[in-house]
C-alpha cells in the first residue's frame, strides 16, 4: 500500500500549492528571497518524481510478500513520502505564520529565510535518496514484472482452497441450511417468463463460507441437469482462460463421455464461443462461477451462454455487492456470520475431530467460548482455529497463549493460519482501489466492536485529507466511499436510521486484525491498546488511544498527524504532551474524554483541520482558537461550553460547527458568524434578532439546527432558510413551546430531507405552507413537537408524497386522529406520543400502504385499537406503551365477552406486538401472540 501514501502526499502537495494562502504568500516571497524560489522548484520536482513513481509502485506492490529486496524497496520509498511529508507541512505552517500574529511581517520573513533554505537543502536530499533506491532495481521498467505479478492475483491462494470445498463432508457444513433450502429453490424453480437462464448470486465477505455453500448445493443438484459446470474466476482473469476453463469443465462432466477437442489450448475467443454454444446446444445446464470480481464476466463470457436453454441456472459467489447484482431480479443474498450456537459447534467439530463426540472437555470450555467469540461468527477462521488447536495439549494454559497471541497467528507469515485465513481476507485489501485503502485502514483505529457513526467517520476522512475532489461535496464523495466499502464486505452495518439509510458501521474482528496489522507495516496508525504497547521510537503518523498511557515521552513527535483518543480518562498534563510535541497534528478527536479545560498549546496546532469535544467537560474554547485557520471541524456537542469566544468567527475554513446541546442553556454566537460561508452544518445556534439574520448568507447549509426561536424572529428567519437552497436537515425549536408564526412565508428548500419543528404551528399560515408541500418530494422525515394540531389542520401533513418517518410528540391536540384512503403512501414509520385527549384512530382502506412499524406512547384516553388496523397488511410492528388499563384489559382478555378475541384477531396478521403498561407499580411488557 506504498503507492496509497505516496498518492495520498500528491494530493496533499496539491492541495498545499493550490491553496489561496500558499499563493498569496509564494507570489510575494518570490520576488523577494531566492531561497524561496529554489525550495518552489524543488517542491515542483518532487512531486513530478512522486507521479512517475506510483504507476511502478501498484505493480511491484504485488510481489512484496514474494520479494524481501522489493519490501525492503517499499519500506524505503514509504518512509521517504512520510519525510516529504513532515516537510511540505512544515512550509505551509512557516507561510501561515507569514500571514498571521503580532509580529511585523518583514521581521517574520528575516527569520524564516534560514526556515526555506533548510527545507530545499531536505528536498534535496530526499530526491537523491530517492534516486539511490530506485537505482537499485530497474528505473520504473516494469516489463515482467506484469506476467510475475499476475499468477498472484489470479490465484491468490484462493483458488486451492475453492478446489478444496469439493470435498468437505456434508457433516462439517453448519448454519446454512436456509440458504441451501432457498438456493436449491431457486435452482429447482423454472419461471414461464424466464427466456434466458437465470443468473443467481451469493454475496458475503471472503472467509464466510459462499464456496462451500454453493459447491454443497451443486453436488446435491448436478445430477439433474443435462450439464454442469463449476470454475473458479478470481480477480484477475483472461476471458479467452476463463472460456477455456468452463468449455474443458463442461466436458469433464460430460455424462455421455464425450471427448473434449484436441485444439482447446489453442482456440481463439471467437472459437471457444461457437464450440460451448456447440457443447451446450439443447441443453439445461448449471454453471457456477465462483469468487467473481468484477461486474464485466458476465458481459465477456455472455455470448457463449446465455442465448441456450432458459431453464439453466448460473451461480456466482462474490465480495462484491455490485457484481451481486448481476443476479436476476430477487435472486440474490448476502451471507451473514454464524450465530453463536453454529460457531461453537462448528468450533467443536473441528477443535475435537479426533474424539468420538466432537464435545469441549469442561476445563477448555471458558477459554474455547472466548476464542470462538473473538473469531465472530466467521467461518474460515473458526475451522481453521478449531483445526490449529486440535494439534495442541488440551491444557487451559496452552489454549490460554493461543487465545492471548491469535493476532500473531493470524498475521505472521510463519503460523499455518496466516496462509488460511489472512491470505484468502488480504485478497479484498489487495483489490481495493487507492482511493479507498486509506479510508479502509482508518476503520482498524477505532476499539474491537466499536459502532462507528457514519457522520463522524465521514468528517474525519475529510480532515485527513482522505477524500478527493469530484464535482460534489467531499462529505458526499465520502458517503460514496463507505457504501463501496460495504459492498466490498469490509465494513458491516450496525444500525439503520428511520428510513432505512446506514447510521452506524463496524468492522469485523478478524478483518480489523488484518487491518492493524498493515497499519502497523505501514506506519499508518499506532493503536495503543495495553500498557505492552511500546511508543517510543515508534513514528506512526496516527496514533489511537484505547487505554491508559502512564508515559508519554515529549521527544519530538512532528510526524504525529492525528491523535484519536477512546479512553475517557486522559489527563490534561498527557494532552499538554501531546500537543506540544505534535505540532503539524490535523486531527485531535478527545470525544467523551473528561478533561475540563484545553492546553492553551491547541491554538498552535495550525494544520489542525478536525477538533472534537463532543461529550467532553470542557467549558470554554481559549480566546485565541482563531488562530486555527485550517480548522474544518469544531464539534462541541453535549460538551459544558457556555460561550463561544469572538475568534470562532475567523475559522474561515469551517465546513462543521456543532454548539453545546445543553439543557435549559442558550449558546449565543458571535454575530460575525455570517463570514462563514462555507459552513455545510450549523447545529444548535441560539436565535437573535442579528443571527436569524445573519445566516441567510450561510447558503452553503446542508443541515441547520436552531433554537431559542421566538415569535419575533420567524419571518427573518423563514427568509434566511428560504435562501439556503442545499438544506437537506432542518430543526427549529421555538423557545418554551411559543408559536412558529407566518409560517406561510417559508418556502422549504427543495433538497430538504429531514424537518423538525419544535412548537406551535400557527394555524392561520399553516394551509399556506402545505401548498408548497406537493413539491418536496425529497422531505422523508417529519418531526412535529407541541404542535397543538387537531382535526382541522392534521390533513394538510397528508399532502407530503414522500414522506417515510412521521412523529407526533405531544403535537396533537384532537379526540380523533383520522387516515385517509391515499394519506402518507410511503410512510414507513408512525409514531404517536403524549397525546393526552386523543380517544380514536380511525385508518380507511388504503392509507399508509407502506407502513411497517407504529408506536403509540402515553395516549391515556385511547381505550380501544386503531379502527381499520386490519388494513395495514404491511404492518410489522406495533407497540403501545403506557397504554390505557381498558386497553390492556382488552388485548391481554380481561375484557367482557368475544370483543377480545375479536380485537386480537384483527392484529394476527403483525408478527411482533408488544404493550407497555403500570403492573405493581412497574413497567412491563407484553408481547400479544
Amino acid at each position: 500500500m506504498a503507492e496509497a501514501v505516496v498518492s495520498l502526499l500528491l494530493h496533499n502537495i496539491g492541495a498545499a500549492l493550490a491553496s489561496e494562502s500558499t499563493k498569496a504568500a509564494t507570489s510575494l516571497l518570490l520576488t523577494r528571497i531566492s531561497t524561496m524560489k529554489e525550495l518552489m522548484k524543488d517542491i515542483s520536482e518532487i512531486k513530478d518524481e512522486l507521479e512517475s513513481m506510483l504507476s511502478f509502485l501498484r505493480i511491484v506492490e504485488r510481489l512484496k510478500e514474494k520479494d524481501e529486496s522489493t519490501k525492503t524497496f517499499i519500506k524505503q520509498t514509504r518512509d521517504l513520502a512520510f519525510d516529504i511529508e513532515d516537510i511540505i507541512d512544515e512550509f505551509t505552517y512557516k507561510l501561515g505564520e507569514e500571514q498571521g500574529g503580532v509580529l511585523p511581517r518583514a521581521i517574520k520573513r528575516c527569520r524564516n529565510i534560514k526556515t526555506w533554505d533548510d527545507l530545499s537543502s531536505k528536498l534535496k536530499e530526499i530526491k537523491i535518496k530517492l534516486q539511490n533506491i530506485m537505482e537499485r532495481r530497474t528505473r520504473y521498467d516494469t516489463r515482467g514484472m506484469e506476467s510475475e505479478a499476475k499468477p498472484r492475483i489470479a490465484v491468490g491462494g484462493s483458488k486451492s482452497r475453492a478446489e478444496l470445498a469439493h470435498f468437505v463432508e456434508e457433516d462439517d457444513i453448519v448454519g446454512i441450511d436456509k440458504y441451501r433450502d432457498l438456493l436449491l429453490k431457486w435452482l429447482k424453480d423454472e419461471d414461464e417468463q424466464q427466456r434466458q437462464p437465470m443468473i443467481i448470486s451469493v454475496l458475503g465477505m471472503g472467509g464466510l463460507g459462499k464456496t462451500t455453500l454453493v459447491t454443497h448445493v451443486y453436488k446435491i443438484i448436478k445430477a439433474t441437469f443435462d450439464a454442469c459446470a463449476w470454475v473458479a474466476v478470481s480477480q484477475s482473469y483472461e476471458t479467452d482462460d476463463l472460456l477455456r476453463r468452463i468449455l474443458k469443465e463442461f466436458y469433464r462432466e460430460d455424462r455421455e463421455k464425450r471427448q473434449a477437442p484436441n485444439n482447446i489450448d489453442t482456440m481463439d475467443c471467437r472459437s471457444l464461443v461457437e464450440t460451448i454454444r456447440t457443447c451446450l446446444q439443447d441443453k439445461k445446464y448449471v454453471l457456477i462461477l465462483d469468487d467473481v470480481w468484477s461486474i464485466d464476466v458476465m458481459d465477456n463470457i455472455k455470448d457463449a451462454l446465455l442465448n441456450s436453454n432458459c431453464k439453466s441456472r448460473i451461480v456466482l459467489t462474490t465480495r462484491i455487492r455490485d457484481a451481486a447484482l448481476l443476479a436476476n431480479e430477487n435472486h440474490m443474498f448476502e451471507l451473514k456470520t454464524l450465530e453463536a450456537d453454529h460457531s461453537w459447534d462448528l468450533f467443536c467439530k473441528n477443535a475435537f475431530w479426533k474424539s468420538a463426540n466432537k464435545i469441549c472437555p469442561p476445563h477448555l470450555e471458558q477459554c474455547a467460548k472466548k476464542i470462538v467469540e473473538k473469531c465472530g461468527g466467521l467461518p474460515l477462521a473458526i475451522v481453521s482455529i478449531g483445526r490449529l488447536l486440535s494439534f495442541r495439549e488440551q491444557t487451559g494454559s496452552e489454549w490460554e497463549k493461543v487465545y492471548k497471541d491469535l493476532e500473531w497467528y493470524l498475521t505472521n507469515n510463519e503460523s499455518k493460519l496466516h496462509e488460511k485465513v489472512h491470505d484468502v481476507l488480504k485478497l479484498s485489501l489487495d483489490s481495493l482501489p487507492n482511493y479507498l485503502r486509506n479510508c479502509f485502514l482508518y476503520c482498524s483505529s477505532f476499539p474491537e466492536d466499536y459502532t462507528i457513526e457514519s457522520g463522524r467517520l465521514i468528517r474525519l476522512w475529510v480532515a485527513e485529507g482522505f477524500i478527493e475532489e469530484r464535482g460534489i461535496t467531499m462529505e458526499e464523495v465520502a458517503e460514496d466511499y463507505l457504501n463501496e466499502l460495504v459492498h466490498r464486505c469490509l465494513l458491516q452495518v450496525a444500525e439503520w436510521n428511520e428510513i432505512g439509510r446506514v447510521n452506524a458501521y463496524r468492522m469485523h474482528d478478524i478483518i480489523r486484525v488484518l487491518a492493524l496489522s498493515e497499519s502497523k507495516e505501514l506506519s499508518f496508525c499506532m493503536v495503543y491498546e495495553h500498557s505492552r504497547t511500546i511508543l517510543q521510537g515508534y513514528k506512526a503518523h496516527r496514533l489511537s488511544i484505547l487505554s491508559n498511557i502512564p508515559n508519554y515521552h515529549t521527544e519530538d513527535k512532528s510526524h504525529l498527524r492525528s491523535v484519536l483518543v477512546f479512553n475517557n480518562s486522559m489527563s490534561y498534563d498527557l494532552l499538554k504532551s501531546v500537543l506540544r510535541s505534535s505540532k503539524f497534528l490535523r486531527v485531535l478527536e478527545l470525544q467523551r474524554v473528561l478533561i475540563e479545560k484545553l492546553p492553551s498549546e491547541i491554538c498552535n496546532l495550525f494544520n489542525l483541520h478536525y477538533l472534537g469535544l463532543r461529550a467532553t467537560k470542557i467549558k470554554e474554547l481559549p480566546r485565541s482558537i482563531g488562530k486555527l485557520r485550517n480548522l474544518q471541524i469544531l464539534d462541541t456537542y453535549y460538551s459544558e461550553i457556555e460561550k463561544l469566544p469572538k475568534g470562532i468567527r475567523e475559522l474561515q475554513k469551517l465546513r462543521h460547527l456543532f454548539l453545546p446541546r445543553n439543557s435549559g442553556k442558550n449558546i449565543n454566537a458571535p454575530v460575525g458568524i455570517r463570514r462563514l460561508k462555507g459552513l455545510q452544518s450549523l447545529l444548535n445556534i441560539t436565535a437573535t434578532r442579528k443571527i436569524v439574520r445573519n445566516v441567510e448568507a450561510l447558503t452553503e447549509l446542508r443541515t441547520f439546527w436552531i433554537r431559542g426561536v421566538r415569535n419575533h424572529h420567524c419571518a427573518d428567519l423563514w427568509n434566511s432558510i428560504t435562501k439556503m437552497n442545499h438544506l437537506s436537515n432542518l430543526s427549529v425549536e421555538s423557545e418554551d413551546g411559543q408559536e412558529l408564526q407566518q409560517l406561510g412565508t417559508l418556502r422549504l428548500p427543495l433538497p430538504i430531507q429531514e424537518l423538525d419543528l419544535g412548537g406551535k404551528l400557527d394555524k392561520n399560515s399553516l394551509p399556506e405552507l402545505a401548498t408548497s408541500f406537493g413539491s418536496l418530494t425529497n422531505l422523508t422525515i417529519l418531526r412535529l413537537s407541541y404542535a397543538k394540531l387537531d382535526e382541522d389542520t392534521f390533513p394538510y401533513l397528508q399532502e407530503l408524497p414522500s414522506l417515510m418517518f412521521l412523529e407526533l410528540y405531544e403535537a396533537y391536540d384532537g379526540m380523533k386522529l383520522h387516515f385517509q384512503a391515499t394519506s402518507f403512501p410511503k410512510l414507513k414509520t408512525l409514531v404517536i406520543a403524549f397525546t393526552p385527549k386523543l380517544s380514536r384512530v380511525e385508518i380507511e382502506r388504503g392509507a399508509m400502504a407502506r407502513l411497517k412499524k407504529l408506536q403509540i406512547h402515553d395516549c391515556p384516553e385511547l381505550k380501544e385499537l386503531p379502527h381499520g388496523i386490519v388494513y395495514l397488511t404491511t404492518l410489522q410492528d406495533l407497540c403501545i406503551g403506557h397504554a390505557a388499563k381498558e386497553l390492556v384489559e382488552l388485548l391481554r382478555g380481561g375484557g367482557e365477552g368475544d370483543h377480545s378475541n375479536d380485537w386480537r384477531t384483527r392484529v394476527r396478521h403483525i408478527p411482533n406486538f408488544t404493550i407497555g403498561f403500570i403492573r405493581d407499580r412497574k413497567y412491563v411488557e407484553d408481547r400479544i401472540q
